[in-house]
């Protein structure tokens, strides 16, 4: 049985183009190969992506609030040429139907390009939604509660604990993304779509990698 191809999107880091490693350890290990993705042209996006099974957008910075029509209240930092180089990897996968993973940023800048909004600070009356990366537990931050229809609840059932990272989220949902997970605070934790699935924890951070086998499965039937 030949491996799926799965493209990940890079992110900046000074001069650098980057990816953290924990990415590719857990489609290598779910029997995956791995593409990696540079800003580019959206043509020489098209012509990389030609005979993909597979897109994942990870984690990074912000998304610039100008993507979704609003002023800059606390997003920082930004990177214009990894958001365009997202958005064009989506546009492309929406045209084709290319299976896309979401991953924090990724799940955020997912609900941008289906024409959704987020919330640039989150209330700090909430749960602490950075708490894994402040007390560095990979595996321990707060239970999501899971909707009994989509892939998270064959997966996990209706509650798992889930790592937390990040200090925006989800506000206005886009168009065609149906909401599987919350947070006790009502934060949105999961969405998914038709070639869609998108969390907004780290699951290449946790011990188990059950959602990256389930995807690597998914483009495998794909292909």
């Amino acid at each position: 049985m030949s491996k799926p191809i799965i493209a990940v999107t890079m992110r900046i880091h000074g001069k650098q183009y980057v990816v953290n490693q924990d990415y590719i350890d857990a489609f290598q290990e779910a029997g995956a190969i791995c593409l990696l993705l540079v800003p580019q042209g959206k043509k020489e996006l098209e012509i990389l992506l030609d005979g993909v099974d597979g897109i994942c957008i990870p984690g990074g910075m912000d998304v610039d609030p100008s993507r979704y029509n609003q002023s800059n209240r606390q997003s920082d930092p930004i990177e214009s040429e990894i958001d365009q180089l997202d958005l064009d990897v989506l546009d492309i996968a929406k045209e084709r139907e290319i299976p896309v993973f979401g991953i924090c940023r990724g799940l955020q800048i997912i609900n941008v390009a289906w024409g959704g909004t987020l919330i640039q600070d989150l209330p700090k009356d909430l749960i602490d939604h950075t708490f894994s990366s402040k007390n560095n537990q990979r595996d321990k931050g707060h239970p999501i509660q899971i909707e009994t229809v989509g892939t998270l609840f064959l997966l996990f059932g209706h509650e798992t604990e889930v790592n937390t990272y990040h200090h925006q989220g989800i506000d206005r949902l886009g168009e065609g993304l149906k909401v599987v997970a919350r947070a006790p605070d009502g934060m949105i934790e999961a969405i998914e779509a038709p070639n869609v699935i998108a969390v907004q924890w780290h699951p290449e951070r946790m011990a188990e990698h059950r959602l990256f086998e389930y995807f690597v499965n998914m483009c495998r039937k794909n292909g």
